[in-house]
């Protein structure tokens, strides 16, 4: 079309005049045609808003389901992107090959003559520099030697092993366990050699060639490729997947399709829902590979609370894999009505006024985050001047070293918390307006936000989006977070049963629960040994007062919301007295606190459910836990397999209970 709107297009000699017409009109069309699409690219926000899954009742009847159990349907699918050796491969090309400006650098000790290794933090050393490097052998080895009079100490951290011989001087729980061998640091193909065992990564740092880092990101263009991802089925493999968006009230058939490799097994957990964690619904045992296709049943209660959410893949021991790849997304329960006391209009308007920011480490996990998968540059959010908008916030780690971080807004902007996990505060908002806000591994933050000039975002100090604001709003309902639109006048969020204040409460039972990297309370993930809270199961309807250890690693609770009852900051500066969440964390600098104590309600659902720690390779090591609430309404186990090629797909698995070592699917 350029090249006929610039070059023209003559028909051929002895043409008619109908044909010559047409020619002068779709050169003309095509003039027309560029410099629309011109004029609108110079207009069109660099805002990147990911794909949204398309639910139907048309869907439903496509696949053979009509309306007799779903409200509506939609067909979403695993992928794998081929070729580029998967999650650790891209681990190794973006970490550890200078991905981006982020390069590893070298530097001299002057009085030692030792080249030290300095990557984000972590300090390898070698021999002396005029020494070959030929005797490092395997490009795989990285040997470390010793100086004349010192030993230096020996840490794994995150894979990386360092030398010395003492463990007693590593007692941060952000460390590894110590490992001695005898001769040599093996380094998983970190890529610091060629083929040929030659020190390549010193002239890498000085090629910052599109082309060079292109080589290393999996293509370019219109998004983030995905390693492993979830997509609309014939969309491209790219991250995050699409946005989920449900109403209280309806039921709905996730149809879940295999990435067509019969060896990747995988599922998907809705993280964040109040449903149930067996049966056909977000039940983590569940599997689907190949080209098969399973079916996720979910029913999301009237009662409800509308929140920003999230899902991912969970198989066992994959986790970290795939949602290092990419495998994520996020998941919105709309508002609907009954919302809460002293909403008007001009909340309902501010409630749908949103923008969304999902933020990972998941491609440069000790790097800083990408913004909604935004290619080459920074994520741009359009503002108008002092309107205030809903900003729905996401982060995804995939650093095992970390569990908190806090993200900023400029001065320019004036920022109120209205949601913790998809959870409504329980006055909204916030009563103090703040910059700085500290969210922790898997949590979600809902903000009210409104900026009289242009402004950036945060997180740990580094910008990872910028925010334009133009002209005031013209709109005739002006958003705003506040009751009657003034500024301080909070309101009452309606509290369902299973959010209800418990601070009061008669407690059925108080339980301890201490995690660790591979453990929760020195038991390792099981299939056939439940966590027994109190040497029993949970028992439905019940509320109980639970003590966590914690150290840094977050604890999520699948299904059922923990109040925070310390009332001391116990439970750090990512959460509220009071308030609600379905992940705990406790920063690093709140490790030395005293025990955090919340709450649960178990009701409404019953079954097997999952806790976890939310550090992906933690949860991977056997950092989780199956346990039961007894006594509560069970779900169906069918509708669960739509194609199987096998004959034999997704069969429900059997976890005993506590009281009696019987076994149930549910």
């Amino acid at each position: 079309a350029y090249i006929l709107a610039n070059q023209g297009y003559n028909p051929p000699s002895g043409s008619s005049s109908a044909e010559t017409a047409a020619a002068t009109t779709v050169t003309t069309m095509n003039k027309l045609l560029i410099s629309g699409l011109l004029t609108t690219s110079a207009l069109v926000s660099a805002e990147r808003k990911p794909a949204e899954l398309q639910w139907s009742s048309q869907k439903c009847r496509d696949l053979g389901h009509g309306n007799d159990r779903f409200d509506e349907c939609a067909e979403i699918e695993f992928c794998e992107t081929e070729g580029n050796g998967g999650y650790r491969r891209r681990l190794h090309q973006n970490r550890h090959l200078l991905r981006g400006k982020r390069s590893l650098h070298m530097m001299e000790e002057e009085e030692e003559n030792v080249p030290e290794v300095v990557y984000d933090g972590v300090e390898m050393w070698a021999q002396p520099k005029e020494s070959s490097t030929e005797e490092y052998g395997d490009p795989n080895t990285y040997e470390m030697m010793e100086e004349e009079d010192e030993n230096v100490p020996e840490v794994v951290y995150d894979g990386i092993e360092m030398w010395g011989d003492s463990t007693e001087e590593y007692e941060d729980p952000n460390t590894y366990e110590m490992m001695e061998e005898e001769d040599e640091v093996v380094y998983d193909s970190f890529g610091l050699y060629d083929e040929g065992g030659n020190f390549v990564a010193e002239s890498m740092e000085y090629d910052e060639s599109e082309e060079y880092y292109e080589s290393f990101e999996g293509g370019g263009g219109g998004g983030r490729y995905a390693t492993f991802g979830w997509r609309i089925p014939g969309g491209e493999c790219t991250w995050p997947g699409p946005t989920m968006r449900m109403s209280r009230g309806k039921t709905y058939g996730l149809f879940v399709r295999g990435s067509g490799n019969e060896d990747t097994v995988t599922n998907i957990h809705t993280h964040g829902l109040h449903i149930p964690g067996h049966g056909n619904a977000d039940d983590v045992t569940r599997t689907v590979s190949g080209s098969d296709v399973i079916i996720y049943e979910y029913h999301i209660p009237t009662y409800h609370m509308g929140g920003t959410h999230w899902y991912h893949a969970h198989w066992h021991h994959h986790s970290e894999q795939f949602v290092g790849g990419g495998a994520f997304g996020m998941l919105i329960v709309e508002d609907g009505s009954n919302v809460g006391t002293g909403v008007d209009a001009g909340v309902e308007a501010f409630l749908k006024n949103e923008k969304i920011f999902i933020a990972s480490n998941h491609e440069d996990i000790y790097g800083p985050f990408i913004v909604n998968g935004v290619e080459g540059d920074l994520e741009s959010y359009d503002f108008n001047s002092d309107e205030w908008y809903r900003l729905r916030i996401l982060t995804v780690n995939l650093n095992p070293n970390t569990s908190s971080r806090t993200i900023s807004f400029g001065d320019e902007c004036q920022a109120y918390a209205i949601a913790h996990d998809g959870i409504f505060r329980f006055e909204v908002p916030a009563r103090t307006a703040q910059n700085d806000f500290s969210i922790g591994d898997a949590s979600r933050l809902d903000v009210a936000i409104r900026c009289a000039l242009d402004s950036t975002i945060s997180i740990n100090d580094e910008t990872v989006a910028t925010i334009k604001a133009g002209q005031p709003s013209t709109k005739s309902v002006v958003p705003s977070p506040f009751k009657s639109s003034i500024e301080g006048q909070s309101w009452s969020s309606t509290r369902p049963d299973y959010l209800a204040d418990l601070r009061d409460a008669i407690t059925y039972d108080t339980y301890e629960l201490k995690l660790d990297e591979t453990n929760i309370n020195q038991q390792t993930y099981s299939l056939e040994k439940p966590l027994c809270l109190g040497h029993s199961d949970v028992q439905y309807g019940s509320i109980y007062e639970w003590e966590l250890r914690l150290s840094y690693h977050p604890l999520h609770l699948h299904i059922y919301p923990m109040q925070v009852v310390s009332e001391n900051n116990e439970c750090g500066e990512n959460h509220e007295y009071g308030e609600f969440y379905d992940t705990i964390t406790i920063s690093n600098e709140g490790m030395g606190r005293s025990r955090c104590k919340v709450r649960i309600a178990f009701v409404d659902v019953g079954g097997k459910t999952l806790m976890q720690c939310h550090l992906f390779k933690h949860g991977d090591q056997g950092a989780m836990a199956f346990f039961h609430v007894v006594g509560g309404p069970t779900q169906p186990d069918e509708p669960r397999v739509h194609e199987c090629a096998s004959g034999l797909c997704d069969e429900p698995v059997s976890i005993p209970l506590c009281s009696s070592g019987e076994s149930l699917n549910t």
